[in-house]
């Protein structure tokens, strides 16, 4: 090819650094091509040497920086800053059709990688009722907007809503808490009464109308009332409908962390764990609604035991698990496996790498290697 046959290539050094790159893998080709996703799209990190996120109004994706020695260029068939380019080679002057810019880049670029950040809000405040606000408001470490929480958490819009009102988080006066578990175990009794003394329907509850009934006996916020309906119903937005069962859990697992260092009699557990539910309503308690958060040392005892505060690293994780319990049957100890891992050959590998299997009368144990 002659050199009049080329195209012109121009160099333009002085808008590099406006540019990153960064690499789409499908699902964030996905997000960007979502008008709901992409309309929300933020880049968000919880500090200053705290990792990059790219979230969207679902989904969250981590920003890595990967480098590499070869040489990127971007191109362009136009430039505003053409006066400044310098030709690679020298071109004649009568070809001048279709010249491209190009433009060095840094050598590296930022890949996407999909995130399951765990959701911490530990750093907002408790809120244990009007009559101690005022107290905990003289902190200034606890004067905090939601707008400040939203910031400080690098998660979508859609993962902070689900982990705030799991969180039962409420903003009062401009300040945001989370409701202490006392103030929850004091009210629900009383919310639970007041809508069934005012015949409300249990599936069809609007806050409007639940507020009137229960500030007959509360003097609690509307706020305050929305965060537990919210919690523990089956939608987001008016009107709620209440989840028994997700309210028997919350209870259950409320009884049950009382007891996280020492266990207690099975019988004793249920027992305390009946007479904590609404009595207006017809629940039961049933040890599958906890499975993943206690351990039984004996059939007739139990303990606290959730999966989420044990070590992430298999070795440990068996190690801890062991420690609590010499021998597991294999349904028993697969819910505190699943958070770690979700394949089932990937988890049996686990088994065979840091435990032993024993088939007794056709249930299968698992136990410590080597006893």
């Amino acid at each position: 090819m002659s050199q009049g046959d080329g195209i012109p290539l121009h160099i333009d050094a002085t808008t590099a650094p406006r540019y990153r790159l960064i690499q789409l893998e499908p699902g964030m080709l996905e997000l960007l091509e979502s008008p709901k996703e992409a309309a929300h799209l933020r880049l968000k990190s919880a500090g200053p040497d705290a990792p990059a996120f790219l979230c969207g109004y679902s989904r969250t994706f981590q920003l890595r920086q990967i480098s590499q020695s070869n040489t990127l260029l971007l191109l362009s068939s136009a430039s505003s800053s053409s006066s400044s380019s310098e030709t690679t080679d020298t071109v004649p002057d009568e070809v001048t059709s279709n010249p491209l810019y190009a433009t060095k880049l840094s050598g590296g670029y930022l890949e996407c990688i999909p995130s399951t950040v765990q959701i911490d809000l530990s750093f907002v405040p408790y809120y244990h009722g009007a009559e101690l606000k005022e107290a905990a408001g003289s902190d200034p470490d606890l004067t905090l907007s939601k707008l400040d929480v939203t910031a400080r958490v690098p998660v979508s819009e859609f993962e902070f809503q689900s982990a705030w009102i799991a969180a039962m988080g409420v903003e009062i006066d401009g300040y945001v808490y989370r409701l202490s578990h006392d103030l929850v175990l004091r009210i629900v009794p009383i919310l639970m009464a007041a809508i069934q003394a005012d015949g409300m329907d249990f599936g069809t509850l609007w806050l409007s109308e639940v507020f009137e009934a229960v500030r007959k006996d509360e003097d609690e916020p509307a706020a305050v009332i929305e965060a537990i309906l919210m919690r523990f119903s089956t939608s987001r937005s008016e009107p709620y409908c209440l989840d028994t069962a997700q309210l028997t859990r919350w209870l259950g697992i409320e009884m049950l962390s009382e007891h996280a260092f020492r266990e207690i009699k099975l019988e004793d557990f249920m027992e305390k764990w009946e007479l904590s539910l609404p009595p207006v309503l017809d629940l039961t308690c049933d040890l599958s609604m906890l499975i993943g958060l206690y351990v039984q040392p004996t059939p007739k005892t139990i303990k606290y035991l959730p999966s989420s505060r044990l070590p992430v690293d298999p070795a440990s994780r068996f190690e801890r698990l062991f420690a609590s319990k010499s021998s597991w049957l294999l349904e028993e100890i697969l819910p505190f496996l699943n958070d770690i891992e979700k394949d089932k050959v990937k988890i049996n590998a686990l088994l065979m790498k840091f435990a032993k299997k024993k088939v007794v009368k056709g249930k299968t144990y698992i136990g410590k290697r080597g006893v």
